[in-house]
């Protein structure tokens, strides 16, 4: 770190420059250190400046850093800034300047080298065209941040360039246009390296990292920045993925609101990184919270947005778990499980505008207990029943782990009621590992204690680090057994197709019971257009463990059947 100059006073401004291979340079930049910084674990903020601006971008937002720090808004941090000018912080289509690549694999790592934050979270923000460079780069690499703080993105409001209106093109003068994006404009380029298109390729990665997301804009923004952030927020809204967005009534892109909004950015940053700041939460308000939940829920059954029906199979009665108005997604649990495990996920589902139909196995929670010498064929009409009486369509068939096998057994012999059909930890033809198949039938045996039952919970269902007590209960052997033997009994050529409705296969990344070799085999067998989408930090269990990474993927791939 070539040290010009240390200014001080609330914080310290480090000036320093460094050479890449990968852009002009040197490159200048410039660090704020709070005086009452921890010196272990240092949370680093990478705030990038406007187009054409350089490192005294800083400078000119220290105010607002001082202001939170002071006011214990924002915990100490590091905060770097590099001198970019116009590179829209791009690795550039013809290659003669890769800005992200040295802001991620240089920049970040002689930060941290020079301050000895070798360990502590990354942030990336910014205002307009940094902005636009900090989103880029959080949606394409959620691993890498914690969380993104965008403010008055320079985003054009469209995911293809023949579609953006000639306002937002005022953005991007045509001569720079051509530099970043080729002459003539690489479509494909461009899209790849838009925020919102990547935010809805990049869906499940962003949501299973829980990254922090904060949007904001003016509604007088004369650069026309509110129509490309709106758009961001309705994906992000409509997929499902959490985030802050706040349109600034009456704010331009310049002006006195920018101080405020700024620091306003930061508070929300702190309250991300002070997440947990308050794990003892008094009791009276968790019976408060308690309370409300119970209570909104007897809203929902009073006014018929949620109910339990009972319907009339060809053989036994059958209980369903509705949700929600709109095109049906109906819902089958695991082996020997039951439909409450699709509680969250049946919630995003009705509140995206689903109507979301979880039935109970036979045995279970209402649905009779004909179980003596069932077949996958009694169970796929039992679903093609409750298809028949509570949806107006077609519905979506997604089914967890042996539910998958069910719902590829209704779309083979009843495609004409069978939208398509989604697949959560759903094995394919080869067999698991001893370990985690010994695992998976320990399980069920009654005799086991408490904590031999969590260690084949852990082992066979849950990646590493997580918490088997979320499914410390709520397994049924009886049913298991009578599921496993309707299998058997079931010749493979009648469900293995699944008929040819088009098939989204969800995959566990860590997943013990269902290799990736088996998912593929599975993918070869179905009849349809098959997609498959890997959830990172989950194992079989998966419902519980990426709960919103799920519901996530789910919705996307939905709306993309339309």
């Amino acid at each position: 770190m070539a040290k010009i100059e240390r200014k001080r006073a609330d914080g310290g401004i480090d000036l320093g420059e460094m050479d890449s291979g990968l852009v002009p340079g040197p490159v200048e930049y410039a660090i704020l250190t709070p005086d009452s910084l921890n010196p272990e674990d240092r949370p680093i903020l990478l705030w990038l400046h406007g187009g054409g601006g350089s490192r005294s971008f800083l400078e000119s937002c220290r105010p607002q850093f001082v202001e939170c720090w002071a006011d214990k808004s924002l915990p100490a941090m590091l905060v770097a800034t590099p001198s970019a000018g116009w590179s829209y912080y791009l690795d550039r289509h013809d290659g003669a300047e890769r800005w992200e690549s040295f802001l991620l694999n240089e920049f970040i790592p002689h930060v941290r080298a020079q301050t000895g934050s070798t360990s502590g979270p990354i942030y990336i923000g910014g205002i307009s065209v940094g902005a636009l460079g900090a989103l880029r780069m959080a949606f394409k690499y959620p691993q890498l941040f914690d969380g993104v703080v965008a403010l008055q993105p320079t985003l054009e409001a469209a995911l293809r360039w023949d579609r953006v209106p000639e306002r937002d093109k005022v953005l991007l003068p045509t001569s720079l246009r051509r530099r970043l994006f080729g002459q003539p404009l690489d479509h494909s380029f461009w899209k790849v390296n838009h925020p919102t298109a990547i935010a809805v390729a990049n869906s499940t990665a962003i949501a299973a990292q829980d990254l922090a997301i904060y949007i904001e804009c003016g509604d007088d923004d004369r650069t026309n920045a509110q129509y490309g952030a709106e758009l961001l927020h309705r994906c992000l809204f409509d997929v499902g993925i959490t985030h802050e967005y706040r349109l600034t009534q009456g704010a331009n892109h310049v002006g006195p609101s920018v101080g405020p909004r700024v620091a306003a950015g930061l508070r929300y940053l702190g309250r991300t990184l002070w997440k947990t700041y308050n794990p003892d939460v008094a009791i009276d308000d968790m019976v408060a919270v308690s309370n409300f939940e119970t209570r909104i829920r007897r809203l929902e059954e009073n006014s018929g947005y949620r109910s339990t029906a009972r319907i009339a199979g060809p053989d036994c009665e059958l209980t369903v778990h509705v949700q929600g108005e709109g095109k049906p997604v109906v819902m089958l649990p695991s082996l020997g499980r039951s439909a409450t495990d699709f509680a969250a996920l049946a919630g995003e589902l009705a509140d995206a505008g689903f109507q979301a139909l979880a039935v109970e196995p036979r045995g279970l929670h209402g649905s009779s207990s004909a179980l003596a010498d069932i077949t996958l064929e009694d169970l796929a009409d039992d679903v093609a029943q409750v298809i028949r009486r509570l949806a107006d369509e077609p519905a979506s068939i997604l089914g967890h782990d042996f539910g998958g096998h069910v719902a590829r057994t209704v779309a083979s012999r009843y495609p004409s009621l069978v939208r398509n059909n989604i697949l959560l930890a759903t094995p394919g033809p080869e067999l698991p590992r001893p370990e985690p198949a010994i695992a998976h039938r320990r399980v069920f045996v009654p005799e086991l204690t408490m904590e031999e039952h969590l260690e084949a919970v852990s082992v066979a269902f849950f990646a590493e680090g997580n918490d088997p007590v979320a499914w410390v209960d709520g397994w049924h052997p009886l049913l298991a057994t009578a599921q496993m033997e309707a299998q058997q009994r079931t010749p493979t050529p009648v469900w293995a197709s699944g008929g040819t409705a088009d098939t989204l296969i969800v995959r566990p990344a860590r997943d013990r019971l269902v290799s990736s070799e088996s998912t593929r085999l599975l993918a070869n067998e179905l009849g349809g257009k098959v997609s498959i989408v890997e959830i990172p930090g989950a194992g079989h269990a998966l419902l519980p463990e990426q709960p919103r990474a799920v519901a996530v993927t789910v919705l996307t791939w939905l709306r993309r059947q339309g």
